[in-house]
Order: structure tokens, then C-alpha cells, then sequence
């Protein structure tokens, strides 16, 4: 028989207290909502396009070089006397044809299409469609479904441990250097600010069967929170006194280093985008408790360096081991029965340095 009083008994009520007050944290509804945008003053906004900005688009998109055309269809809003803020989401649709329609955004200095919002607030949120058509016409359908963070999504992984355009070959539909540009703002509810998928339809009119552009914007907020596997050695040796299968009080050194692997939740000191490779070079904080039979828990503060394909993360921290110590009236070699428990408590230190993989 071995006893192992403390790496029994206390980490299944640890799992079980980990286990049970997530459990009764609220269960995350999908909500989801049609959102209509309203018309922004002025609006839609008649500019003579002199220099064809627009047309200039047109073939860079057909180029399939999106920055330049981006670039242009930027310079005609501006041109327009609509002032973009760099911090809020711009869905911009650019009608060249019925056939030619690329759905993207503007929002600093972010790719055209790229479809990745960081979280939003009621009021920064905004539709853009440019058209040589007049007043430049078209049906909007916003479909918002909340969503789970990334932390949430992931967390019963964790607990687990323990238990392009396809055609672009028509001409322009007029050749006319007037343009309109329709915009119109958002009231975000509170539900879709911080986590959301947002789907865009676009029409020319809603009794059109004909889609001009539809796409899916991703709303994740960039998060402090992630999970990780770490493996940790230490500089210092110690030994485990069990009882043997023979019933003999015996004393079980520890491998050299005591390689140990570790569950941990990470807090960063700085938001990160947890959906790119952006954690390697964010300095947090960690904690949680080795995997196995002994419990162990950890902290520790941690860094990393990109390295490509793998971003390396190097920590270094402090775990405390709950061991037995004989009580009083007991030695090693000592001989005692089945239902004798001759060990007490015993709470020890260690320095722990190792490296940790981490997801999302």
C-alpha cells in the first residue's frame, strides 16, 4: 500500500471546488438581433469625382491589388468631407458594377478585408456604399449573434486536464464622375459590443433576389485572460516519504529537476488579440496546479519571443508542495497496519523555471 493523504484527497476537493464554481456561473445565451443603422446627417453625400478616384479603384481591385484600391475608395470619402476616425469600424461596400461589388472595412491602418473587429462601442460602428448610381441606393441586413469570448469558449478544454472576389471582369456602369456615397451609423446594443459575429447582406433593394456583397465581421475583444501548459523543473531536491506496499514507512527521492507539468490561467498585464500570434511578446502573470498525482500549486510571471512557426514563452515562478511529514512516534522503516495514518501536513517550497505552450 502507498498513502498519499495530501495528493489524493485535497487536489480531487480543489478540482471538485474549480469544477463546481464554474459550473454555476451563468450559462452563456446566444443572442441575436437584426441591426438597422441610421442615416448620418447629410447624407448621401454628391461629390464630383475629377481625378476618378473610383474608377481608379475599380482597376486596382481587378488587379486584385486591394491596398491600392482601398487607398482610392479612402481618398474619395475623404474627398467627400467625411472625416474617418481611426478608431471606429467602417463596413464599406464599393458598387463598380452589379456584378463587382467588394465588401470591406475601414479601421485604422487595418487590411481592407480584413473581417477582425476588437470590440465595439453603441456608437462606432458605421456603413459606407459608394456608388456612381445616383443617390446611391441599396438595402442593408445586419444579423448580430453574440458570442462567447475566447477565455470562455476554451475553458472546459482546460478543466479538461484535471477531469476574395470570384469575378471581376464587367465594365463600369457609367462613365459619369459624379458619386454618392450613402453612410449610416449603428447603435450597437450592449449584448454584440464585446464578443459578436456581425453579418452583412447587401442589395440594391430588398424585392431584388440578386445579392451585391455579403461577408461576416469577427467582434472579439482583445482579452487579459488565456490558458496554458507549463513544464517546469527546480533546483531543489527533495524526497516523499510514503508508506510501501509492504506497509513500511520508506522515503521516495524525487528525480533530479522534478520535471512537473502544470495547468495554468495566464493574466496579461496588456490586453492581447488572443486570436494572433501576439502572445509571445506579452509579459504576464500565471497560476494554477500540476498535473499528477501530487498537488502543487504554482505562480509565477512569464515572457516570451516569437519564433516564427512557435512563439517560445519562458516563465519563472515559485510552487508549493503539500508532502507528509511523519507525526511524532514514527521513523522511516517502521512497520505499521493498514489503517494507520502516520503523516501529518507538511507545506514546502520550491523556485520553479520552465517554458509554457499557450492558447487560444
Amino acid at each position: 500500500m502507498q498513502f498519499t493523504k495530501v495528493g489524493g484527497f485535497m487536489q480531487k476537493t480543489i478540482l471538485i471546488f474549480l469544477l463546481s464554481v464554474f459550473t454555476v456561473l451563468p450559462i452563456f445565451a446566444q443572442e441575436r438581433a437584426i441591426l438597422v443603422p441610421k442615416p448620418v446627417a447629410g447624407t448621401p453625400f454628391k461629390i464630383h469625382d475629377e481625378k476618378d478616384l473610383f474608377g481608379q479603384a475599380y482597376r486596382w481591385f481587378l488587379e486584385s491589388d486591394v491596398a491600392m484600391g482601398a487607398k482610392q475608395l479612402r481618398a474619395l470619402v475623404q474627398n467627400a468631407g467625411i472625416k474617418l476616425d481611426p478608431n471606429s469600424y467602417y463596413v464599406v461596400v464599393a458598387h463598380f458594377t452589379d456584378s463587382v461589388n467588394p465588401i470591406g472595412m475601414f479601421h485604422g491602418s487595418d487590411d481592407f478585408f480584413s473581417a477582425r473587429m476588437f470590440g465595439l462601442s453603441e456608437d462606432n460602428l458605421y456603413y459606407i456604399f459608394i456608388s456612381r448610381e445616383e443617390n446611391a441606393p441599396s438595402f442593408l441586413s445586419v444579423l448580430a449573434t453574440a458570442k462567447a469570448s475566447p477565455f470562455e469558449e476554451n475553458l472546459p478544454a482546460f478543466l479538461g486536464f484535471f477531469t476574395s472576389i470570384s469575378s471581376m471582369e464587367a465594365k463600369l456602369a457609367s462613365s459619369e464622375l459624379d458619386t454618392w456615397i450613402d453612410m449610416r451609423q449603428f447603435k450597437v446594443p450592449g449584448a454584440f459590443r464585446k464578443n459578436s459575429d456581425l453579418s452583412f447582406l447587401v442589395k440594391r433593394k430588398l424585392s431584388e433576389d440578386k445579392i451585391l456583397a455579403r461577408t461576416v465581421f469577427d467582434n472579439t475583444s482583445k482579452e487579459k485572460w488565456s490558458f496554458g501548459v507549463a513544464t517546469a523543473i527546480t533546483s531543489v531536491n527533495d524526497v516523499d516519504i510514503i508508506v510501501g506496499n509492504d506497509g513500511t514507512i520508506i522515503v521516495d527521492p524525487k528525480p533530479n529537476l522534478d520535471l512537473a507539468t502544470f495547468a495554468v490561467i495566464n493574466y496579461h498585464f496588456k490586453a492581447v488579440d488572443t486570436k494572433a500570434k501576439t502572445l509571445a511578446t506579452s509579459f504576464h502573470l500565471l497560476g494554477g496546479l500540476r498535473l499528477g498525482q501530487s498537488l502543487e500549486p504554482i505562480i509565477g510571471v512569464g515572457g516570451g519571443l516569437p519564433l516564427g512557426i512557435i512563439d517560445l514563452h519562458l516563465f519563472a515562478g515559485y510552487s508549493v508542495e503539500f508532502a507528509n511529514e511523519l507525526e511524532a512516534g514514527y521513523k522511516i522503516g517502521q512497520h505499521i497496519g493498514e489503517e494507520v495514518d502516520p503523516f501529518k501536513l507538511h507545506v514546502r517550497g520550491k523556485p520553479r523555471f520552465g517554458i509554457e505552450l499557450k492558447f487560444p
